[in-house]
């Protein structure tokens, strides 16, 4: 709060029997040199008794001090401080962007994987880049940028998620271990949570599927779509629980893989994690399921499995 201090040009608007009356209320001894001039009694008061100003003032400040605190004051505090206090618990973790490839990116809150950013290869879309939360598309844009802004802006206000509600604990994503380049497997530590494998047959161009129990759950256009949803999925508690193989099943898929290393190598072939190689070519691949051998050629183009007898012959 502030007190008014007469100024010299103030006083000059005022009449001899309001200044007498200022020159009364500021207690001033001083005597007025011509009582009946304004200009004296102004002088009085603005020049010759500064002290009795200040004094004046002073006295007035204190009594017009609040005995009790200002509520209003008090109160616009404790506002402040909650706002500030809630603006601190609320404001969003920085989201972060892993790339998978140029194609698919990961959008992370913490560790919690909050939507992906997918591009449509279909040549007549406008709007190629897609953002995809569990699967679904929720928006499309002509750059990755605008998906971004999209994924902020909805994650922020809450409306990014429609269905399920955020995890109390957020899990680890699973982690996605390469078979072949047309299976692979999402594991947690070692536990087995879901498959992903290509399926040769046209299915509306969706090649790609997730099985868990050997139950096909989601099909999508690319691996990578089929790891985020698996990884989302697991992290909100909505994937479907994977029977665990028994020990005996890992220890025999190794033997396979041991027979298999062994035939190869006898023409000097190359085993990498997408088939059989020779000199940098790559000649096809080589599996056992169902009790059964089975052979890709990779020259053929037809990346469809043909029976074999034996390791030795699918070699």
């Amino acid at each position: 709060m502030t007190y008014q201090i007469y100024s010299h040009q103030q006083l000059q608007l005022k009449s001899i029997a309001r200044l007498k009356q200022i020159y009364s209320e500021i207690a001033c001894t001083v005597e007025v040199s011509d009582k009946r001039c304004k200009d004296s009694w102004i002088s009085t008061i603005t020049s010759r008794a500064p002290e009795a100003i200040a004094d004046y003032q002073a006295s007035k400040i204190q009594k017009l001090s609040p005995a009790a605190p200002d509520n209003q004051a008090l109160a616009q505090a404790e506002l402040d401080h909650f706002i500030a206090t809630q603006a601190q618990e609320i404001a969003p973790q920085p989201l972060t962007t892993v790339e998978i490839n140029f194609y698919h990116h990961e959008v992370y809150c913490g560790k919690e994987l909050i939507a992906y950013i997918a591009y449509d290869h279909d040549e007549f879309v406008t709007q190629p880049w897609l953002v995809m939360v569990n699967g679904v598309d929720k928006f499309r844009a002509t750059t990755t940028n605008r998906c971004q802004r999209y994924i902020q802006w909805h994650h922020q206000d809450g409306t990014l998620r429609e269905t399920f509600p955020a995890p109390v604990e957020v899990p680890e994503v699973p982690t996605i271990l390469e078979i072949s380049f047309y299976d692979q497997e999402a594991f947690v530590g070692d536990k087995l949570v879901a498959s992903i494998s290509y399926d040769h047959d046209n299915y509306q161009n969706l090649y790609w599927r997730v099985l868990v129990n050997n139950v096909e759950i989601f099909r999508d256009i690319s691996a990578a779509r089929c790891h985020s949803y698996i990884k989302q999925q697991y992290q909100q508690g909505t994937l479907p629980v994977q029977e665990q193989l028994p020990e005996e099943v890992c220890t025999i898929g190794n033997e396979i893989m041991g027979q298999i290393f062994t035939e190869s190598e006898k023409y000097g072939f190359e085993i990498l994690d997408d088939g059989i190689y020779n000199n940098d070519i790559k000649l096809g691949e080589v599996g056992h399921t169902d009790g059964g051998w089975w052979v890709i050629q990779a020259y053929s183009g037809l990346q469809q499995k043909v029976g074999c007898d034996s390791v030795g012959e699918a070699v």
